[in-house]
């Protein structure tokens, strides 16, 4: 008969935990936070686009399809599933519907708030311009609100 171990009766055994430990992959760990470190910065992306896309009217489908490519292929953003980026826009265009202008001052508070690297702005900026040519048309209220968002950083890129 095996005799049992003091530690195997115990509540606070470590073995569990050393092996939970050996079964996590280290890589995914470190990409799921850098990826959740990201969140603040896609969102602030997701507002900007949606405020071109929303800026003639209303989003036209190839609009929302092309912020979800450029997402995919963006290395800064691309981490993100197809789903989050697709929920972001939902949110967006539902209060776009609602009201342009509350959407519009949500979405740019969104923005401004948001602490923005020169290279994340400059991702950010050419989703934006990736948007505006989405549908093959540069309206002229697409323009002004590309200058309103590149004018969100007064003092400069840092």
């Amino acid at each position: 008969m095996k005799k049992p171990r003091p530690h195997e009766s115990d509540i606070f055994a470590r073995r569990p935990i050393v092996e939970l430990r050996a079964s996590l992959n280290r890589l995914d760990i470190v990409a799921e936070a850098d990826i959740a470190g990201l969140e603040p910065f896609m969102e602030a992306t997701i507002a900007a686009a949606m405020i071109i896309a929303h800026a003639d009217g209303q989003a036209d489908v190839a609009e929302r399809k092309r912020i979800i490519s450029l997402f995919r292929a963006s290395p800064l953003l691309q981490g993100f599933s197809a789903e989050d980026v697709a929920r972001e826009i939902t949110l967006h265009s539902q209060a776009f519907e609602l009201d342009h202008q509350s959407a519009f001052k949500t979405a740019r508070g969104q923005i401004v708030t948001t602490d923005l690297s020169n290279e994340q702005f400059r991702a950010l900026m050419h989703i934006c311009v990736a948007v505006l040519e989405a549908d093959g048309v540069r309206h002229p209220l697409e323009e002004d609100a590309l200058a309103a968002i590149s004018s969100l950083r007064p003092w400069g890129y840092r």
